[in-house]
């Protein structure tokens, strides 16, 4: 039988011997949805799948944001370089390349710190995804437990069920056997018509 330890113990194991190793979304994983029946989650494993959603959606909008940002910084530059021609011949730039350049530190800045929480978003995704595999692993070897107890149940009712059903075939070929010999001794000593007249009028209750 499989056989889990308490919970306290299986966790920071399961989390040390986890922990750096490359493990998937669990909640991109469709055959992870499959390990549970509709509606029969338990309530942790809903409640981190619920989180993993959340910062899942939080890092598509920062990934979004950091995308526009690049785009919004490159048009800048093109824009920087086409009018660079505009500088006065002191070298004192145009209010409208200040602007830009003002512009592209501010993007430089919110880049850096989007970057940064991303950083911080993946660690705590990372850190909420083991603890979803650890749950998991909790859940599937309560379930294997049980499903291994009942198997072992099912063999000792089987073999039940075998011996009686070779005791019952026994009785049956030792009923058949005793009738054959009594028909056959009957029909020895009275004769097959005295014997197909009884035969008529037990035939009904001899079937």
């Amino acid at each position: 039988m499989i056989i889990m330890g308490k919970k306290k113990q299986t966790m920071p194991l399961f989390g040390q011997m986890l922990r750096g190793k490359k493990i998937p979304l669990l909640i991109l994983d469709q055959k992870w949805h499959q390990l549970f029946l509709e509606d029969s989650k338990p309530k942790e494993i809903e409640r981190l799948e619920q989180k993993l959603n959340k910062q899942l959606a939080t890092q598509g909008r920062y990934n979004q944001e950091l995308k526009d940002l690049k785009v919004l910084k490159t048009k800048l530059m093109k824009n920087i370089v086409i009018n660079m021609d505009e500088i006065g011949e002191h070298g004192q730039e145009t209010k409208k390349l200040q602007e830009d350049r003002r512009l592209i530190t501010e993007i430089n800045d919110k880049m850096e710190d989007r970057e940064a929480e991303l950083g911080k978003l993946q660690e705590e995704m990372e850190e909420s995804n083991l603890l979803l595999m650890t749950e998991t692993m909790e859940y599937c070897y309560r379930i294997m437990n049980s499903n291994e107890s009942e198997r072992e149940q099912l063999i000792v009712k089987i073999a039940q069920l075998r011996t009686e059903l070779k005791t019952r075939i026994y009785r049956r070929e030792a009923i058949e056997e005793q009738n054959k010999g009594i028909y056959a001794y009957l029909h020895d000593i009275f004769g097959p018509q005295i014997l197909e007249t009884f035969d008529l009028k037990y035939e009904d209750e001899y079937k």
